[in-house]
């Protein structure tokens, strides 16, 4: 089964950054799951919690009080920027650039490191089915 994090309807619970510059950012992930694409093809939805973890990371914005809504978000890998859906489990190398817009007060915050892996924490806990509209179904 495919599993991408839909950013949006998602929660930012901690952005963390060691001393030795690693880091990372703990999502209380919208998660969707379908045997095509995740959030375009039939499926199911659910909450799940998701670490992302970065090496040489930095922060740019200001955090303010976690946990907090996750309004929009995107993950730039080099030149391939995901836009909201962000698959996973993964792990990639280059320079990383997770955007994050925080509602309700719409601050933005930057992540940014050399390398991201990308993994689950706990179990899914289903809430849908998923079923798109028919303008945005995939083959």
């Amino acid at each position: 089964m495919n599993t991408a994090i839909e950013m949006h309807d998602s929660y930012v619970n901690l952005i963390d950054v060691g001393p030795s510059g690693g880091g990372s950012v703990l999502l209380e992930a919208y998660v969707h799951r379908s045997h095509k694409e995740p959030g375009r093809s039939n499926g199911e939805g659910g909450v799940q919690f998701i670490r992302l973890t970065l090496a040489d990371m930095a922060i740019e914005g200001e955090v303010g009080e976690l946990p907090t809504y996750l309004y929009e978000g995107s993950l730039t890998i080099g030149e391939d920027v995901q836009d909201n859906m962000v698959p996973f489990p993964a792990k990639h190398e280059g320079a990383i650039r997770l955007y994050m817009m925080l509602a309700e007060d719409a601050r933005v915050v930057i992540v940014t490191g050399t390398s991201v892996v990308i993994e689950s924490e706990g179990e899914f806990s289903f809430v849908e089915t998923f079923e798109p509209s028919p303008s945005s179904r995939t083959a």
